[in-house]
């Protein structure tokens, strides 16, 4: 799991440079993506790297356009992070690089194939936060 990890990771990077991301600006904008606004702090849980490297990552996004940061409205400590125009617009791109990459690579499995796959994947997944949780 971990090869094939870092496999699609590298290949994904490669397309994203395509469009001037890093490895470590397009995780961050696919995660705002799907969460606009969330916490500078969640954010970097989510992504598995510290405050502070995310930290120093927020800043070349936003240097670049990318990304704003705001005050949470209850908590002056708690800084939420949003995509802006620019990387909106941009995010087409990124999912149709995506969308090739994975018909590239999932795509040759049979499809009953992947199905089984997938099904196995999330399972795991629901076991080990399971575990996690318990801990």
């Amino acid at each position: 799991m971990a090869d094939v990890t870092r496999l699609m990771r590298a290949a994904f990077d490669e397309k994203m440079q395509e469009l001037g991301l890093t490895a470590s600006t397009w995780r961050v904008l696919i995660y705002l993506r799907r969460s606009d606004g969330i916490s500078q702090a969640a954010l970097a849980r989510l992504l598995d790297v510290s405050r502070a490297s995310l930290g120093q990552i927020i800043d070349r996004l936003e240097k670049s356009g990318h990304v704003i940061r705001a005050e949470h409205s209850e908590d002056r400590r708690v800084w939420r992070v949003y995509l802006t125009a620019k990387a909106r617009a941009m995010m087409p791109d990124v999912e149709s690089k995506a969308r090739s990459l994975h018909a590239k690579s999932f795509g040759k499995l049979a499809p009953k194939d992947y199905k089984q796959l997938s099904k196995i994947l999330a399972e795991l997944r629901d076991i080990l936060v399971a575990n996690e949780s318990a801990v």
